[in-house]
């Protein structure tokens, strides 16, 4: 596979695969913007898919031929698969459009098919932060509940009966 860089336009060839992650880990744990497409030489399109997601992971295989596949973090059924590809272009010279590249294959009868993928950012970028509550364990939100409804007792009586997490009075407060 061919590598080429279009800030100052050269081409080089492929050092090796550790590179080649190198090159896609840039996208782990960032929103991406993808273009799926494929067309005769003459232009013609034939199709093409565009959509975004985050990347939970990317896998860089070289068996038999070369396959990449990019994982979805929040949709484990969605995943992108480049098989073979013959060349990989890298877009990084525009400023604040954010890095790109995009993978390319060739077959017979002149039909080329390309992969896009555009860095839009890491993953909170553009998405609502999670709220504190969100990022809590299961347990840590019960201790949290227990710490906010605990009413302390004043004078020896207490003003309400507390109630643990399942509506039921917790085991300090039976028989009282």
């Amino acid at each position: 596979m061919k590598i080429i860089y279009t800030r100052g336009n050269r081409t080089e060839k492929l050092a090796s695969i550790a590179t080649l992650r190198k090159i896609l880990g840039r996208f782990v744990r960032h929103r991406v913007f993808y273009e799926v497409s494929s067309r005769n030489k003459r232009g013609h399109e034939f199709f093409s898919t565009k959509n975004t997601f985050v990347v939970k992971s990317i896998e860089v295989i070289n068996r038999d031929y070369l396959t990449i596949t990019i994982f979805d973090a929040h949709n484990s059924t969605h995943s992108i698969e480049i098989l073979n590809p013959s060349a990989l272009r890298i877009y990084d010279e525009t400023m604040g459009k954010g890095f790109a590249v995009s993978f390319l294959s060739e077959s017979l009868g002149d039909v080329e098919s390309r992969c896009y993928l555009r860095d839009e950012g890491d993953e909170g970028d553009g998405l609502a932060e999670k709220c504190d509550l969100e990022k809590i364990s299961l347990p840590q939100l019960f201790e949290y509940l227990d710490e906010i409804t605990h009413v302390p007792s004043v004078g020896g009586f207490r003003s309400a009966k507390p109630f643990g997490a399942l509506g039921r009075p917790r085991s300090d407060d039976r028989g009282s």
